[in-house]
Formats: structure tokens, sequence, C-alpha cells
């Protein structure tokens, strides 16, 4: 029999297929992570879902994880798999100057990456300028965002026989394959904010999140330069601390217009910096980061 690879659907399509598949085929293995699955049959042919029908669900680009894990390979391939290390928290909070202001309807002003993973992975040489081109003009932010998550996998093996599920194992192959991409973008996305903190100063320097540093309006300019600098391009919103109690931290955000809250005990960046100091701070040379991210061509 001729093996095929096809593209069957969504995940709801899988939903509705499996029974039959169960029926028909009886022996096969069945591949699952997040939203995708993949079905092996005992003649070679696959069969691939991915994506969902749920209209507030539907990714736009979503298409793209493949073309990344492609280019991946293709790094492997020249350069082998690059050595890494795992990011526990992505947040940190300067909870002396917070303490100060909270509740004094004192506006601060958030700086947040445009696309930050996806063009780091393109600084450290991951993805082509083609496929970053592409990324940016034609994919959503979420898009992006599912592009890169992709890379930290893992996942999950079910072996059938004769219609039932003989054997379930972690593809532990395929997460240190590319995990180690996806931990090195946290991982310079991490220092980088860190590096935010010393460039910027104790006395102005709020929070980040992710890939969005809080400051004093005195310093937006100086925060926007050193990003700049590097590179990036940023959008800017405004926040005001409403609540604190030694546990939670709440904010107005000016932007979506809604109230935001976050753990943040334990979270201090005096903490992290002590940890860094004894660690060797700025594992990853920021330096290599200082090429120019390229004008992407306006989309037709």
């Amino acid at each position: 029999m001729r093996k095929v690879n096809l593209q069957q659907g969504t995940i709801e399509k899988f939903k509705e297929q499996f029974p039959t598949i169960i029926e028909g085929s009886r022996d096969f293995t069945l591949v699952a992570s997040g939203m995708s699955r993949k079905v092996i049959l005992n003649n070679g042919s696959v069969l691939r879902y991915f994506g969902t029908s749920k209209q507030d669900c539907k990714i736009d680009g979503a298409f793209i994880v493949m073309m990344v894990q492609r280019e991946i390979d293709a790094y492997i391939e020249k350069n082998g798999i690059p050595e890494f290390q795992e990011v526990h928290d992505v947040q940190n909070f300067n909870l002396k100057k917070i303490k100060q202001v909270v509740g004094k309807k004192f506006p601060l002003m958030g700086i947040d990456i445009n696309a930050c993973y996806w063009n780091v992975a393109h600084k450290l040489g991951y993805i082509s300028d083609e496929l970053y081109e592409r990324g940016v003009s034609k994919v959503s932010k979420m898009g992006l965002l599912i592009a890169i998550g992709c890379l930290a996998k893992r996942p999950v093996h079910k072996v059938f026989k004769d219609g039932k599920c003989i054997s379930t194992h972690f593809d532990d192959v395929t997460y240190l394959r590319y995990a180690p991409f996806y931990w090195n973008i946290i991982r310079y996305t991490y220092d980088l904010m860190i590096e935010s903190f010393k460039v910027i100063g104790d006395d102005w320097w709020y929070m980040f999140l992710t890939d969005c540093i809080f400051v004093d309006l005195e310093k937006m300019k100086v925060a926007q330069k050193f990003l700049s600098d590097l590179g990036f391009k940023y959008k800017n919103h405004l926040i005001e601390y409403t609540a604190y109690d030694g546990y939670r931290l709440d904010w107005f955000d000016f932007k979506h217009k809604e109230k935001k809250q976050m753990y943040v005990f334990g979270r201090d960046i005096h903490n992290t910096m002590a940890l860094e100091n004894i660690n060797g701070a700025m594992r990853s040379p920021l330096h290599l980061l200082k090429t120019k991210i390229k004008e992407t061509k306006p989309s037709k």
C-alpha cells in the first residue's frame, strides 16, 4: 500500500475521525502535542491534524510552526544542538520602589518589545531573513508566539494494539532536539530585562513582565533608547499600581482598561541580582544582540 502524509484538518476533525481510526486501523501510534495530533499507521502513512475550528481560538499564521522547525533542523545540520539553561521565572519586581508609589495615582510607563521572541530567534540566527520577514508581515502576534513555543513541546506517544492503548510515553528525543533553541530565546530575553535594570537604575525601574519593562516616566526615553540601540521596536502603555499586600500586586492597565494582579512574593529583583552575581551574571553575551533588526517589507 502506498504511504501517504495527509493534513486531515483540525483537532475537532480528529475527535470526529478517531473512533473510525480505532475501528479501521486497530494498530497505530498517536502523537499528541498542544494543538496538534498525528496518527502514524502501520504502513507508514501519517494523518495530521492541527489547530481548531473554534472562532475564538483560531490562530492566524499557525502554519509557520513547521517552517520554524524546518529551519531549526537546518541550523542543527550545520551547527549542532546548542547548550541551554532553563529559565524558571520571567517576571521580577522592584518591591521597594513599588511600595513607595502604590495607591498614589503615580503613572508608570510600560515599554513592550514588539514580537520579542521572534526577533531574538532571528538575532540568534535560528531563523532566516526570509522566514523572519514573512513572520512579521504575515503572521499574528499569537501565531509567532506559538511558533516559538512549539520548540519546547514534549509530545506524548500512545501506542495502540488491536484498538486499545498499550503504552504511553513522552518523546524526550524531540524535546532535547528543539527545546534548547526555545530556552536560549527565553534566556536572552531574560538577560535583556535584567540588563535593563542595571542601565535604567534602581530608583526608576519598577518591574519586568516577560518582555516588557515598567519605568518612571522620567526614564522612559532611557529605556526606549536601550531597546532601540539593540534593534528592538516597542509599544508604550501606562499603568498605575493600586494595591500590594506583601504577596500580590494589583495594577490598572490603561491600554486594556482593566485591573491586573500577579503573585510577587519572593520575586524581588534584588534577590535575583544577588543570585545572578553568585552565578556570574549575564551568562548570555548580550553584545551578540546588537545586530539591528532589518526593516520588514510591507505586506502586499
